[in-house]
């Protein structure tokens, strides 16, 4: 091989590379402004949608800071903090096993259930017929249960300490919530 034929090789394979980072450096600024509309970035195991979720879903529902919670769900809230600090997926699925029992609890106390096994993703209405939860409750419920079928289902997926703290939070409300109406 011959020089002539080493510098086109070269050039050849160097060429898409550097017009790629020419292009993100000449529209650096642009890009930042594009950053807040992603839906979803995933590069490996960073995975920004989980907790962009959890974040609107927490500044969505402002009832967690004000509503008083129940003091098995208080005993509940510092276990799973403590899971979210080893293992911020269990954390998150756990708090969403104790959220679907006081739902399971409430139904079976007010005589609704009809003998039938009811899956989670209709727990909330006849909990909402019962006026045991609002409307915005009703959405924070199958909000957080599609937020832990994410965690459940994704790959190579681990939340953040935050993100599994801030998803206990809202579980640990509304399963206080729950417990408090029976």
């Amino acid at each position: 091989m011959n020089w002539m034929t080493f510098v086109s090789k070269l050039v050849e394979s160097l060429a898409w590379p550097i017009a790629a980072v020419v292009l993100v450096v000449l529209l650096r600024d642009d890009i930042r402004k594009l950053v807040p509309f992603i839906k979803r970035f995933k590069a490996g195991p960073v995975e920004a949608e989980f907790e962009r979720e959890v974040k609107a879903l927490r500044e969505a529902a402002s009832e967690p800071s004000k509503g008083a919670v129940s003091r098995p769900a208080v005993a509940s809230q510092a276990f799973l903090v403590q899971l979210a600090e080893l293992h911020p997926r269990s954390a998150i699925l756990e708090s969403w096993v104790r959220v679907e029992a006081a739902a399971r609890m409430v139904l079976a106390s007010k005589g609704t259930t009809t003998g039938s096994y009811l899956p989670a993703a209709r727990l909330a209405e006849p909990l909402a017929q019962q006026d045991v939860l609002t409307r915005d409750q009703v959405t924070m419920f199958n909000e957080l249960r599609r937020l832990r079928n994410e965690v459940a289902h994704a790959q190579g997926f681990e939340p953040t300490v935050e993100s599994a703290k801030a998803y206990i939070d809202l579980a640990v409300f509304l399963q206080g919530h729950l417990e408090g109406s029976v």
